[in-house]
């Protein structure tokens, strides 16, 4: 584990990172804009007699899409570093409990039903609940709540609306509604809306927070039960809250882009192969890194070919060869 200078000196280029990398996808798109427009628009805002489409093109379209993504990869990442301590398995990412399946669900039922796309949005959260009461409601009935019941009735739930997803698939329009299901399933932020993205900031932050506070109950979670009973904690409601918290943050994210593979899996074992396992600083760095990651990933999105290409395609692309080069490495490190 790092020293704290070390970890102050890679939070900070984390963060440095992010800004340079946010402001620069501000200029990524077919509209072009100069340095100079960008900077002054930011620091003047909407002066009387100004060019109006270059500041609806940044602060209706480019600004709300930046932090779409850096909310999403943000809270993709911690809600993974979150499922993994809970639920002690390596393996846990944000779909472990069926949230990314039923809130995909929503979504799917809403396009189906020609809904607007801020009502699609809102049933694919609140489906992304549905399943996480449906997890509970498992595990309270079974009268369990390890961390092996809990993986079981998430992949209960999780083939249940795979399930409906591909019914919704099987009667949908297929020279019209069936295209629009397909591609908000591979992920996409092009349809993000300004409204939608500030309404969600507050979720986001809240959820976030939530897990922060309790990072140094999550140490001693991870150590097990009876550990954390005896320094004091409740483990079953200890876990709840961490896996409701890390429920809709997933749960929101696919509102805002679709299903958005291996951020959460992949950028905790990142950051954890740097900074360890303490969650103190796990959680923050995870953010952060998991913000800039898809940031980055969405700019090579938008500029890489004439058309749009799906965000979970490039998630996927990247971040598997990546998790795999993490494997290789920690099982050299394991048999040195």
């Amino acid at each position: 584990m790092p020293g704290r200078g070390k970890y102050v000196a890679i939070m900070a280029g984390l963060f440095i990172s992010l800004c340079v990398v946010a402001f620069a996808s501000l200029f990524a798109g077919r509209y072009a804009l100069s340095a100079h427009d960008v900077v002054q628009i930011l620091w003047r805002g909407n002066m009387p007699g100004e060019n109006q489409a270059r500041y609806s093109v940044i602060f209706n379209l480019r600004a709300p899409r930046v932090v779409a993504v850096m909310l999403v990869g943000g809270g993709l990442a911690v809600a993974g570093a979150t499922f993994q301590a809970v639920l002690k398995n390596a393996l846990a990412s944000p779909d472990v409990l069926g949230t990314s399946s039923a809130s995909a669900f929503g979504a799917a039922l809403g396009i189906l039903l020609s809904l607007p796309f801020a009502l699609s949005s809102l049933l694919s959260f609140l489906f992304g609940v549905v399943s996480l009461l449906l997890v509970l409601g498992i595990c309270r009935l079974k009268r369990r709540q390890d961390a092996l019941t809990t993986i079981l009735s998430g992949m209960i739930i999780a083939s249940l609306f795979i399930a409906f997803v591909s019914v919704i698939k099987y009667v949908a329009d297929p020279q019209d509604t069936l295209p629009a299901i397909v591609f908000w399933l591979m992920g996409s932020f092009a349809s993000v809306a300004k409204a939608q993205v500030y309404w969600l900031i507050p979720l986001f932050a809240a959820c976030y927070l939530t897990i922060y506070r309790l990072r140094w109950n999550m140490n001693i979670l991870s150590l097990g039960d009876d550990e954390a009973r005896i320094a004091g904690l409740n483990p079953p409601r200890l876990k709840i809250l961490l896996l409701i918290a890390a429920s809709l943050l997933v749960s929101a994210s696919v509102s805002l882009a679709g299903v958005v593979g291996w951020v959460g899996l992949v950028i905790p074992h990142l950051v954890r192969s740097v900074l360890g396992y303490n969650h103190g600083r796990l959680i923050p760095a995870s953010a952060l890194s998991g913000a800039l990651f898809l940031l980055a990933i969405d700019n090579i999105a938008r500029g890489a070919t004439y058309a749009e290409i799906p965000i979970g395609i490039l998630t996927a692309l990247i971040g598997a060869p990546l998790f795999a080069l993490l494997f290789i490495m920690s099982s050299k490190h394991d048999h040195s």
